[in-house]
């Protein structure tokens, strides 16, 4: 099973992902084959279901792809944990959900059999993370996988840990997933999808803006009405847009609520980081039957039109179709002109904070891109999650039915922010980014400070 999907994963990754075939396809493919030679020899270490994930995950992650990997359809595999987990904090490994008598939530890990924490927290990278290492959110996110085993054949367990210097020897039992999980997304950044405005603090207002991608007709109607609304919050002393846990979506949507809020005329003239990506297609079968489905849905949630951003859309379209019927492999969408005059006078008195965590992926980071662009706002909170200039994932089956595989069909040239770079705060967060009422109590402090 495992050896006959690793197969299937390179054939469905050599015909759809983007970088199999553009830039540069012989650089590239020769990086995958050492990855897919990797694979295989570890195929002799699969014993059971938790090694046969163990395995496609370090094979998906050699990408270093957010919008390529592989999502299991397989029933939970049963995890053991000794009683707490870790998380990262500011450079630190902190214990979180301890059930463990004698070892505190935010006490410091700092070694285990050992070796330091940094060493397991980059081994986990190399086997399980899609993400650079180095970065908080890919840190974030071994920490929470340090102490949650699940049998990978490819990393220790650890027996032992240094927690506030002190050395405590590890008992691992079941965990119970179904209280934990909660636990750790949110620690990642997972949040209630949602879109409100609401009033804070002296003469301030918080708009919460969770998703740009609306997946039913009540989300789509309630970005709707904050787009509306927006126009009144200009004199506000302060206005917190708040991004955290969104995932991203169209970015159509986004600039619908720049242009609510500043007008179209000033918000064209700043938000133009988009507008020097040039998009590059993989016209292969699956990506083809994806964009099919695109444009049959895109106006059922009647989705904000960005002007700007599709002033080549019919001429796009057209040469798209011919490419596809001379079955060229790729296509190249035009370049976006962008015209530079007198910058207009901003109609927003209010000072404009964007708030963000590691759950703001994709088109929120793009969002940050273009918000940043925007004379004195600043962006607050934690640093964003990364992704690389690609996008617009295929799904593609796997022939055990136990797992999909999703590759990435176009990139984007041109994009100003390099691959897998976060969005960084000017000001920092250092408490729990997931309390709502310690964020709020800080931002209004913050304001109270003239900051």
């Amino acid at each position: 099973m495992t050896r006959r999907d690793i197969h299937a994963f390179t054939s469905a990754t050599r015909q759809n992902y983007i970088y199999a075939a553009y830039p540069d396809p012989a650089v590239w493919l020769a990086q995958f084959d050492l990855a897919v030679a990797k694979a295989e020899a570890e195929i002799p270490l699969v014993r059971d279901a938790a090694g046969y994930q163990a395995v496609l995950r370090h094979l998906a992650t050699t990408f270093r792809d957010a919008h390529t990997g592989v999502q299991f359809q397989m029933a939970p595999i049963d995890a053991k944990w000794p009683g707490f987990l870790v998380r990262f904090d500011n450079g630190r490994y902190r214990v979180t959900s301890s059930r463990l008598a004698g070892v505190r939530d935010d006490a410091e890990l700092t070694a285990c059999d050992g070796k330091p924490v940094s060493w397991w927290i980059d081994t986990i990278g190399q086997y399980e993370i899609s993400t650079p290492i180095a970065l908080e959110n890919s840190r974030m996110t071994a920490a929470l996988r340090l102490l949650m085993d699940q049998d990978s054949p490819l990393r220790p367990r650890p027996s032992q840990c240094v927690v506030d210097g002190r050395t405590v020897v590890l008992d691992w039992k079941p965990a119970p997933l179904d209280e934990l999980q909660p636990i750790i997304l949110s620690w990642q950044g997972k949040r209630k999808r949602g879109v409100t405005t609401r009033l804070i603090g002296a003469d301030g207002v918080w708009v919460t803006l969770g998703y740009f991608a609306p997946e039913t007709a009540r989300q789509a109607s309630d970005f709707h009405a904050a787009i509306a609304a927006a126009p009144s919050l200009r004199n506000k002393r302060f206005i917190v847009l708040d991004v955290r846990g969104n995932s991203g979506g169209p970015y159509d949507w986004f600039m619908g609520y720049l242009r609510g809020l500043y007008g179209q005329a000033y918000a064209d003239y700043y938000a133009t980081a988009r507008l020097h990506i040039r998009g590059v297609y993989r016209l292969s079968p699956a990506y083809v039957a994806l964009d099919g489905e695109v444009e049959q849905t895109a106006d059922a949630f009647k989705t904000p039109v960005d002007t700007t951003f599709d002033v080549n859309r019919a001429k796009d379209d057209r040469e798209q179709a011919r490419a596809k019927a001379a079955g060229e492999p790729l296509f190249r969408a035009a370049s976006i002109p962008i015209v530079r005059g007198k910058a207009p006078t901003s109609p927003v008195r209010a000072q404009v904070y964007v708030l963000t965590d590691y759950g703001c992926a994709s088109a929120c980071i793009a969002f940050v891109d273009e918000m940043k662009k925007f004379p004195g706002v600043f962006q607050i909170g934690l640093p964003t999650f990364v992704d690389r200039r690609s996008g617009s994932s295929v799904a593609i089956p796997l022939p055990s039915g136990n797992a999909v595989a999703h590759f990435a069909a176009m990139t984007r040239d041109g994009r100003e922010r390099d691959d897998n770079v976060p969005q960084v705060p000017s000001r920092r967060f250092t408490g729990d980014i997931r309390d709502d009422g310690a964020l709020e109590r800080w931002v209004t402090h913050y304001v109270a400070m003239g900051s």
